[in-house]
């Protein structure tokens, strides 16, 4: 159950990323935005991480699963996301990110020996059926118009690669703790994106008003540090098979944020809703179970 809670803070605070990302996007480039996004949650991380961090013997005691969570996994995927991005309508890539728990799955068959049962699968399938028709509002036959290029191809990388990083999350978390494993994961992601700012035509020390950097700070502080530390925690307790289910819950968020900031409610709304919980309900029911 506690996992469970944990699991559904970072799905929440995901998707109040994508309000904020749009407002820091109104005013910055996505690689400077992301930049900014994760400077102010790894200073988050390393106050709260001062006093008690890792030494340099213990971190290189386990680089390995540090450079492949937090290059790999965290900024690859960020990185693949916001290029796909550039090329492809978000509907394609919101259809693609919520393929991430069947993918999950593949993998923990194919590289973990997992299992899934039938209830487990019904599950997964009917959290997808969810964020389908609520992408669609209601009307699947508009997924006929979807046209398939090269920004779809770039989704679906980043989708391969944040699956593998809820693979390894559970391999190699535990020596170093969540809190530090997330600091120092999340601390490659932003020197991932130091490079990239040489590219940008106008670089990150331009003039950018009180509402990009508020909402800088809230990706930063709820968006990227709490989320990801909840995360990590979430898939640590319950497994990569059947946590990452919760990331169909993120559009079911967004669509609820929307609400709240004066969107009207209709029909695919709640049927939606319903196809997405029961998904969810089906994957922990097993999972208590056991």
């Amino acid at each position: 159950m506690k996992g469970t809670l944990f699991l559904l803070v970072a799905v929440f605070f995901w998707a109040l990323n994508f309000h904020l990302g749009k407002t820091m996007m109104e005013y910055a480039s996505p690689n400077v935005s992301a930049f900014w996004r994760y400077f102010f949650g790894v200073a988050t991380l390393l106050i709260l991480t001062y006093t008690t961090f890792p030494s340099w013997e213990k971190i290189k005691a386990n680089w390995k699963g540090i450079f492949l969570v937090g290059f790999v996994g965290v900024f690859g995927f960020m990185y693949f996301f916001f290029q796909g991005l550039k090329y492809t309508s978000e509907m394609n890539g919101a259809l693609i990110i919520a393929l991430n728990p069947a993918t999950t799955l593949l993998l923990a068959f194919l590289l973990q020996g997992y299992k899934p049962n039938r209830r487990e699968a019904i599950g997964v399938v009917l959290a997808f059926i969810g964020v389908v028709y609520l992408l669609s509002k209601g009307d699947i036959q508009t997924l006929r118009n979807i046209d398939f290029n090269i920004g779809d191809i770039l989704f679906l990388i980043g989708n391969f690669l944040f699956a593998l990083h809820n693979i390894w999350i559970k391999k190699y978390i535990n020596d170093l703790g969540n809190l530090h494993f997330t600091t120092l994961t999340s601390l490659c992601c932003l020197l991932g994106f130091v490079p990239l700012l040489f590219f940008e035509n106008v670089f990150l020390i331009i003039p950018l008003p009180f509402e990009f950097w508020l909402a800088g700070i809230l990706m930063g502080v709820f968006g990227t540090a709490l989320a990801y530390y909840s995360w990590n925690y979430g898939i640590n307790r319950i497994g990569a098979a059947r946590g990452t289910v919760f990331l169909n819950a993120v559009p079911l968020f967004v669509a609820l944020f929307a609400l709240v900031f004066g969107a009207e409610i209709f029909g695919y709304h709640l049927v939606s809703s319903v196809l997405i919980i029961l998904g969810l309900l089906l994957v922990q029911v097993k999972s208590k179970s056991k």
